[in-house]
């Protein structure tokens, strides 16, 4: 009898059998990132629908990604609702290999490029080639890409005038051929405040993470002000820049913090993760997936990490400055 009562009956192995089969399965979806639907925030007052995930195209642009993979990353996307595509002029061949890829699918996409000249005809040119590289005659968002760079948009009165490159997208948004326009800014947070007050900018893409949070402070001067119109707001370099480029948040120690960090900004609409492969897709998916608010004890914690490595060699200013010549304390 003692021997029958250590036998399991055919009862207990299915039963044991199922649940093993349950775990094993539950491994899959986290791997293949398809752990239940994508949160959907509104992108400001656009009227748009934004999965909370979207992608930074700038390393699909990269030597030694093919079209192949390109295909792959965007099929995966539209498959699992990442509908936000954040591409520009500068990241390499990625606009090219997005018009392949967004063949039967340009619908299901929220697609975004961005202007880095100052005058009307120099925009104006720079938009529509974006149009031919992407094969697609409209664009849903374009930005006038890092208002904070002084070299790039020197006067910011000439870039705001009846020549400069917000005219040229207010008359591309006329035309159809945009129908949002946004900024973007990496450093000298200020500098967005004058364009923003402006009037005609819908959404705003600023580098956010606990880190840079304690150097730039975007959350606290663009994305703040932005919330305070209603405006979209997209946090990009969430894990510090994207491969070599800065992404020093990338590692297992810090990955599924930053996000956590990331998705918790007040108002934000999408935060941008650039990613190279479906691999890369599906860890964002099951980490996003899995999102949970940060503690007020482990945003204190987060706040005094973030602080400490604001202040050491590796981080600081390493956008460039933060403070510009109209700063009232400059």
């Amino acid at each position: 009898m003692a021997d029958d009562n250590k036998q399991l009956t055919r009862r207990e192995l299915g039963r044991k059998a199922a649940l093993a089969g349950g775990a094993m399965a539950a491994s899959a979806l986290v791997a293949s990132g398809a752990t239940g639907s994508l949160e959907r925030r509104q992108l400001g007052k656009t009227g748009i629908e934004v999965g909370v995930l979207g992608i930074g195209t700038s390393p699909l642009g990269q030597p030694g990604v093919t079209q192949q993979e390109v295909n792959r990353v965007i099929a995966m996307a539209a498959d699992e609702g990442v509908n936000y595509l954040d591409a520009a002029p500068i990241y390499g061949m990625a606009e090219r290999r997005l018009g392949p890829a967004l063949k039967g699918k340009r619908d299901k996409f929220v697609l975004v490029s961005k202007v880095e000249a100052t005058s009307k005809q120099d925009a104006t040119w720079q938009m529509k080639e974006s149009l031919h590289k992407m094969q697609t005659d409209y664009l849903d968002v374009v930005h006038l890409h890092n208002v904070g760079r002084t070299d790039r948009f020197p006067d910011l009165d000439v870039l705001m005038g009846e020549d400069g490159a917000l005219q040229g997208l207010r008359d591309a948004k006329k035309e159809g051929l945009i129908r949002h326009i946004g900024l973007t800014c990496h450093l000298r947070p200020t500098r967005a405040l004058p364009v923003i007050e402006g009037g005609e900018i819908e959404l705003v893409m600023c580098a956010a993470n606990f880190v840079d949070r304690h150097t730039y402070d975007f959350e606290g001067t663009v994305f703040a002000e932005a919330a305070k119109r209603g405006m979209g707001v997209v946090a990009m370099k969430i894990l510090g820049g994207t491969e070599g480029d800065h992404a020093k948040l990338s590692a297992d120690e810090h990955y599924t913090t930053a996000v956590r960090y990331a998705l918790g900004i007040p108002g934000l609409s999408v935060a941008i993760m650039g990613m190279k492969n479906t691999t890369e897709l599906r860890k964002a998916l099951a980490t996003v997936r899995s999102y949970e608010p940060l503690s007020s004890d482990e945003l204190s914690q987060l706040n005094n990490k973030g602080r400490m490595l604001a202040k050491s060699k590796d981080w600081g200013e390493l956008r460039g400055p933060v403070a510009w010549d109209g700063d009232k304390q400059a």
